[in-house]
């Protein structure tokens, strides 16, 4: 999501500024204040780890494999899922949670499950769950994020934890200047501290995905990828299994995959655990930001690009973290377009659609929640266009 898509908040969230289970049983924890307004747990690193040889990895509710190592390999069904957004919202770092940002609802969860979805995004920041770099985590957005994953994997759905910072991190007393990752000020070393703390305990849960970073855009792709390619390897050496979604860099655009450097950056890519999904996002407006109502004419073959690059390399496996359409016979075309490609590659592994969050004005274009809910039911016309296809 880039930052204009996200115009025209609801009164509760007027003055916000957008940018677009389990216990753990490995690693001692200890409660450290972080200030007047932020509880926080430090947790010790783990222990470096080999992927299990018997524990039973679970990449979603329908598959099993027997060991982390072969979770690639085994056949699952594709995902259909939601973006509900919220975490991330507000330009207050940390900020007040249910005042400046928000997750999502079970109320939300059980109303996008009720209709077949099998899968769910959830952006946050690193600086609310991770306030000091390197530093312990918010008990309360460590909580929440956990109460988010119950309510989902209850009802039988795979949770992605999307880190929503486009590759940077705000810095400063009062957070107010943006580094990128893999500078002195942030180094790569400092995301992979925040999300072994943040994930460990999820580390042999197959239906918690880790969703490394939302749309790197301020480095070139020779810049990115040994970062990530770093940061993958040093997850797994902290003996974190769950399936990783990788991005690339320039908004990790589909139709921009090539093009942009990414494929050729992608070369030496190495998952010592073989689960992972290479995350890409694709909108249908002119310049494919997602900032504007209009489809353009073709732009449903703009995934074309990355799927023909995922052949040629093997197959390597793809998600689609964001799309979105809105009404008007254009969009219907392009949309369903883009959608039938993606289900008929053999390479998606699935996808989530943008625009569900309960913070989303009426008018937003791509909102998936009814306009009236929770009092009616009636979808908004991006859900017309899911519901096609979510129970395929």
């Amino acid at each position: 999501m880039r930052f204009m898509k996200v115009s025209g908040l609801p009164l509760v969230a007027i003055m916000l500024s957008l940018s677009a289970c389990g216990g753990d049983d490995g690693g001692a924890v200890q409660v450290a204040p972080m200030g007047a307004s932020s509880e926080t747990v430090a947790i010790a690193a783990p222990a470096p780890s080999v992927a299990p040889s018997s524990t039973v990895v679970s990449d979603d509710a329908a598959a099993t494999v027997t060991s982390a190592a072969t979770a690639a390999t085994a056949v699952y069904p594709m995902l259909r899922g939601i973006n509900i957004a919220g975490g991330e919202f507000g330009s207050n770092a940390p900020g007040r949670m249910n005042t400046d940002y928000i997750y999502p609802t079970k109320a939300e969860i059980d109303y996008y499950a009720n209709l077949g979805f099998k899968i769910i995004r959830v952006p946050f920041k690193w600086e609310r769950i991770q306030p000091t770099l390197n530093g312990a985590l918010s008990v309360a957005d460590q909580q929440a994020i956990r109460t988010v994953i119950t309510n989902a994997t209850a009802r039988g759905m795979t949770v992605v934890l999307d880190m929503h910072n486009y590759g940077q991190r705000a810095t400063g007393s009062n957070y107010q200047t943006m580094v990128n990752v893999g500078t002195t000020q942030v180094p790569g070393s400092a995301l992979a501290d925040a999300w072994i703390k943040l994930a460990y305990e999820y580390r042999y849960n197959g239906s918690v995905w880790l969703g490394l970073m939302n749309e790197p855009h301020t480095m070139n792709a020779a810049t990115w990828w040994p970062i990530v390619k770093k940061l993958v390897v040093d997850i797994r050496a902290a003996g974190l299994w769950n399936k990783l979604l990788v991005p690339g860099t320039a908004w990790t655009g589909a139709h921009s995959w090539v093009s942009s450097g990414n494929a050729a950056s992608y070369n030496g890519f190495t998952d010592p655990a073989n689960n992972f999904a290479l995350e890409v996002h694709q909108y249908l407006d002119a310049d494919s930001s997602g900032t504007s109502a209009t489809c353009v004419a073709g732009s449903g073959t703009r995934v074309a690009e990355v799927i023909n690059w995922s052949k040629s390399k093997g197959g390597v496996k793809l998600f689609m973290g964001e799309m979105g359409a809105t009404s008007g016979t254009q969009c219907g075309i392009e949309y369903r377009d883009m959608l039938n490609r993606m289900e008929a590659s053999g390479v998606f592994r699935g996808w989530t659609a943008w625009g569900g969050g309960s913070w989303w004005p009426s008018s937003y274009i791509f909102r998936t929640l009814p306009l009236a809910w929770p009092n009616t039911a009636t979808p908004t016309p991006h859900m017309k266009y899911l519901l096609e296809y979510v129970n395929k």
